[in-house]
């Protein structure tokens, strides 16, 4: 069956015929063909297109014949022509979102994501490095019109970029599978690399990473306090690559070294200078930073928590052979 457009003067013509016929009024005919009298209306005033098994009863109540029906017929469409309709409008209306979700889950089969079972070393240094220069955002996109879920990873585009090709990138591929593409923005200087994945952004979540601004709900929490010394190394570690530098007072002749780490959260200090001083290393907190002073503190550091960025190695590798630690540009120019 399927659904009959007919000519607007003979839709008219044929419902006042059967109504004067038959001696009807619009709700007995609705009766009398055992449909719904909202129905009827509509069919009426063409506002809805007649049903095939409608015109039969209607024709056999009226004075014309199919003949002359046949005749005033406009169009025939399927029964589903409205489903159809509908789908082909809403494609038109989303195309683009349409297009880049398909896409969105082509890339998810193709990636294959894998989630670890086992949450190693690795895995809490980058914690550590998104707890210093990461976070997860969740959002509604206009765009793709779904909610997603991001992973962000930020870092400067100078310093970092051997540390995200040689450390970061090769974890995310190690334990996730995910390429770890970066990129680079240059007007402000800016590598990132954002996964959009639900299940990875799950993953960080229920290791204690905050969900959007995280400046006033950043924490070191209950479980990573309770961990064991390897754990709580690789969260400072990732803490120092990110949000940490290595340096010296110009007016102490670049001697005495400095570690210091940075963050806009103060209760987040309180614990980054607690975890610290587990270690034994009399951590301080001086503004918006958490600092040790010393060469023997350095050393204990390095010994104990270590860095896996190429710029603090290098440069503790140049101190300690020096007996120096220039400022960065000054060391590059000597080099």
């Amino acid at each position: 069956m399927g659904r009959i457009k007919l000519k607007d003067t003979f839709r008219s013509n044929l419902f006042q015929n059967v109504l004067e016929t038959q001696d009807l009024s619009l709700f007995g005919l609705s009766q009398k063909l055992n449909c719904g009298y909202s129905a009827i209306k509509k069919w009426r005033n063409g506002k809805c297109l007649l049903p095939e098994d409608i015109l039969d009863p209607l024709l056999s109540l009226s004075t014309y014949t199919r003949v002359e029906a046949k005749d005033n017929v406009e169009a025939v469409f399927p029964n589903n022509w409205g489903e159809r309709l509908g789908g082909i409008t809403f494609y038109k209306k989303y195309k683009r979102q349409i297009k880049s979700r398909l896409a969105h889950a082509r890339r998810s089969i193709k990636q294959r994501t894998r989630i670890p079972i086992r949450v190693d070393n690795n895995i809490w240094e980058l914690v550590g490095v998104l707890l210093g220069d990461g976070c997860l955002s969740k959002y509604f996109s206009e765009y793709e019109h779904r909610w997603v879920h991001e992973v962000i990873l930020t870092g400067n585009m100078t310093d970092d970029l051997d540390y995200y090709s040689l450390r970061i990138v090769p974890i995310l591929k190690e334990k996730f599978n995910l390429s770890g593409h970066y990129r680079t923005r240059s007007t402000d200087h800016v590598i990132y690399i954002r996964i959009k994945n639900k299940r990875v952004f799950d993953f960080f979540k229920g290791l204690g990473m905050p969900v959007g601004k995280k400046k006033n709900k950043i924490r070191i929490t209950r479980k990573m306090f309770k961990s064991s010394a390897s754990v709580k190394a690789a969260l400072l570690r990732g803490l120092l690559d990110t949000d940490g530098h290595i340096f010296a007072r110009k007016d102490e002749g670049y001697k005495y070294p400095y570690l210091e780490i940075s963050s806009g959260s103060d209760k987040f200090l309180d614990d980054i200078k607690r975890l610290i001083r587990e270690f034994g290393l009399p951590a301080y907190i001086h503004d918006t930073n958490v600092l040790i002073r010393g060469g023997k503190n350095l050393k204990g550091w390095m010994e104990m928590i270590g860095s896996s960025h190429p710029v603090h190695t290098n440069r503790y590798d140049t101190w300690l052979s020096t007996g120096k630690l220039l400022p960065k540009r000054a060391l590059s120019s000597v080099r």
